[in-house]
């Protein structure tokens, strides 16, 4: 509620998609090491996210992210502590670990998790929680928001033919025309080459659609596996302490 209160004249000015959108969001990033913190931060159609934490740490505060939209509390404690601490950088460029262009990105909620939501590329799955339900629904609304701005390519345009498919018949033209065949078998022979060409790019295409939908089945099964298996074991842990406790009260109270 504070970062929507301190940044409420922003957003009353400018759109979603036209603001600078930066917080602090928990990165999967494997089994050992499970969920990290990262700053993540959305400018110009590109989600980029940072370490706060280490020797190659961002360093936020309120001159740093002046202007920005910034979506929630612990984002808004991190950059009033830096601030109060007195670190200014903001004459300084820090490298992205990584980063993220919405453009070929699709975006969709955890169906597990309220907290959760995850980010496709095409070749790999960033999955993302937020602090709270509600913060994740402003990460989600905004990321939108930023994809809707690029114009959509349909399937029709994605499987078109390239434009310099007909320099790859060129040489096959040469050796025809030596050979004597006239222009009609020369254009027959050519629509037949692109025809094969055409129909084998296509079968590959979707092969390759096949595959990348399979192992990001696979890559979600695993996630959704581990972190079930991290939340049962918590239960579990808290289970085991409150019979403990009960039990060390219950053997205290008996004369």
């Amino acid at each position: 509620m504070a970062s929507t209160l301190a940044l409420e004249s922003v957003q009353r000015q400018t759109s979603p998609s036209d603001l600078i959108i930066c917080g602090i969001l928990y990165k999967w990033v494997n089994y050992g090491k499970g969920w990290r913190a990262r700053w993540f931060v959305l400018q110009d159609g590109v989600l980029s996210f940072f370490k706060i934490h280490g020797p190659d740490k961002i360093v936020v505060n309120q001159e740093t992210e002046k202007g920005s939209r910034v979506i929630g509390e612990e984002s808004m404690k991190l950059m009033f502590c830096n601030h109060k601490n007195g670190s200014h950088s903001s004459s300084k460029t820090w490298k992205a670990v990584g980063e993220i262009h919405l453009k070929v990105s699709s975006i969709r909620e955890s169906k597990s998790d309220d907290k959760g939501f995850s980010i496709y590329t095409g070749t790999k799955r960033l999955h993302l929680r937020a602090e709270c339900r509600e913060d994740r629904m402003a990460w989600i609304e905004a990321l939108q928001a930023v994809k809707d701005k690029f114009p959509r390519i349909s399937n029709s345009e994605l499987m078109a033919p390239v434009d310099n498919l007909a320099v790859s018949t060129e040489k096959m033209r040469q050796r025809l025309l030596e050979e004597g065949l006239n222009e009609v078998a020369i254009q027959e022979s050519e629509q037949i080459m692109k025809d094969e060409f055409m129909s084998m790019r296509n079968q590959l295409l979707l092969l390759k659609q096949k595959q990348c939908l399979l192992m990001d089945t696979v890559r979600q099964l695993e996630v959704h596996v581990v972190i079930r298996r991290i939340t049962l074991g918590s239960q579990n842990s808290s289970s085991v302490s409150s019979l403990n406790n009960s039990a060390r009260q219950s053997s205290i109270s008996l004369p």
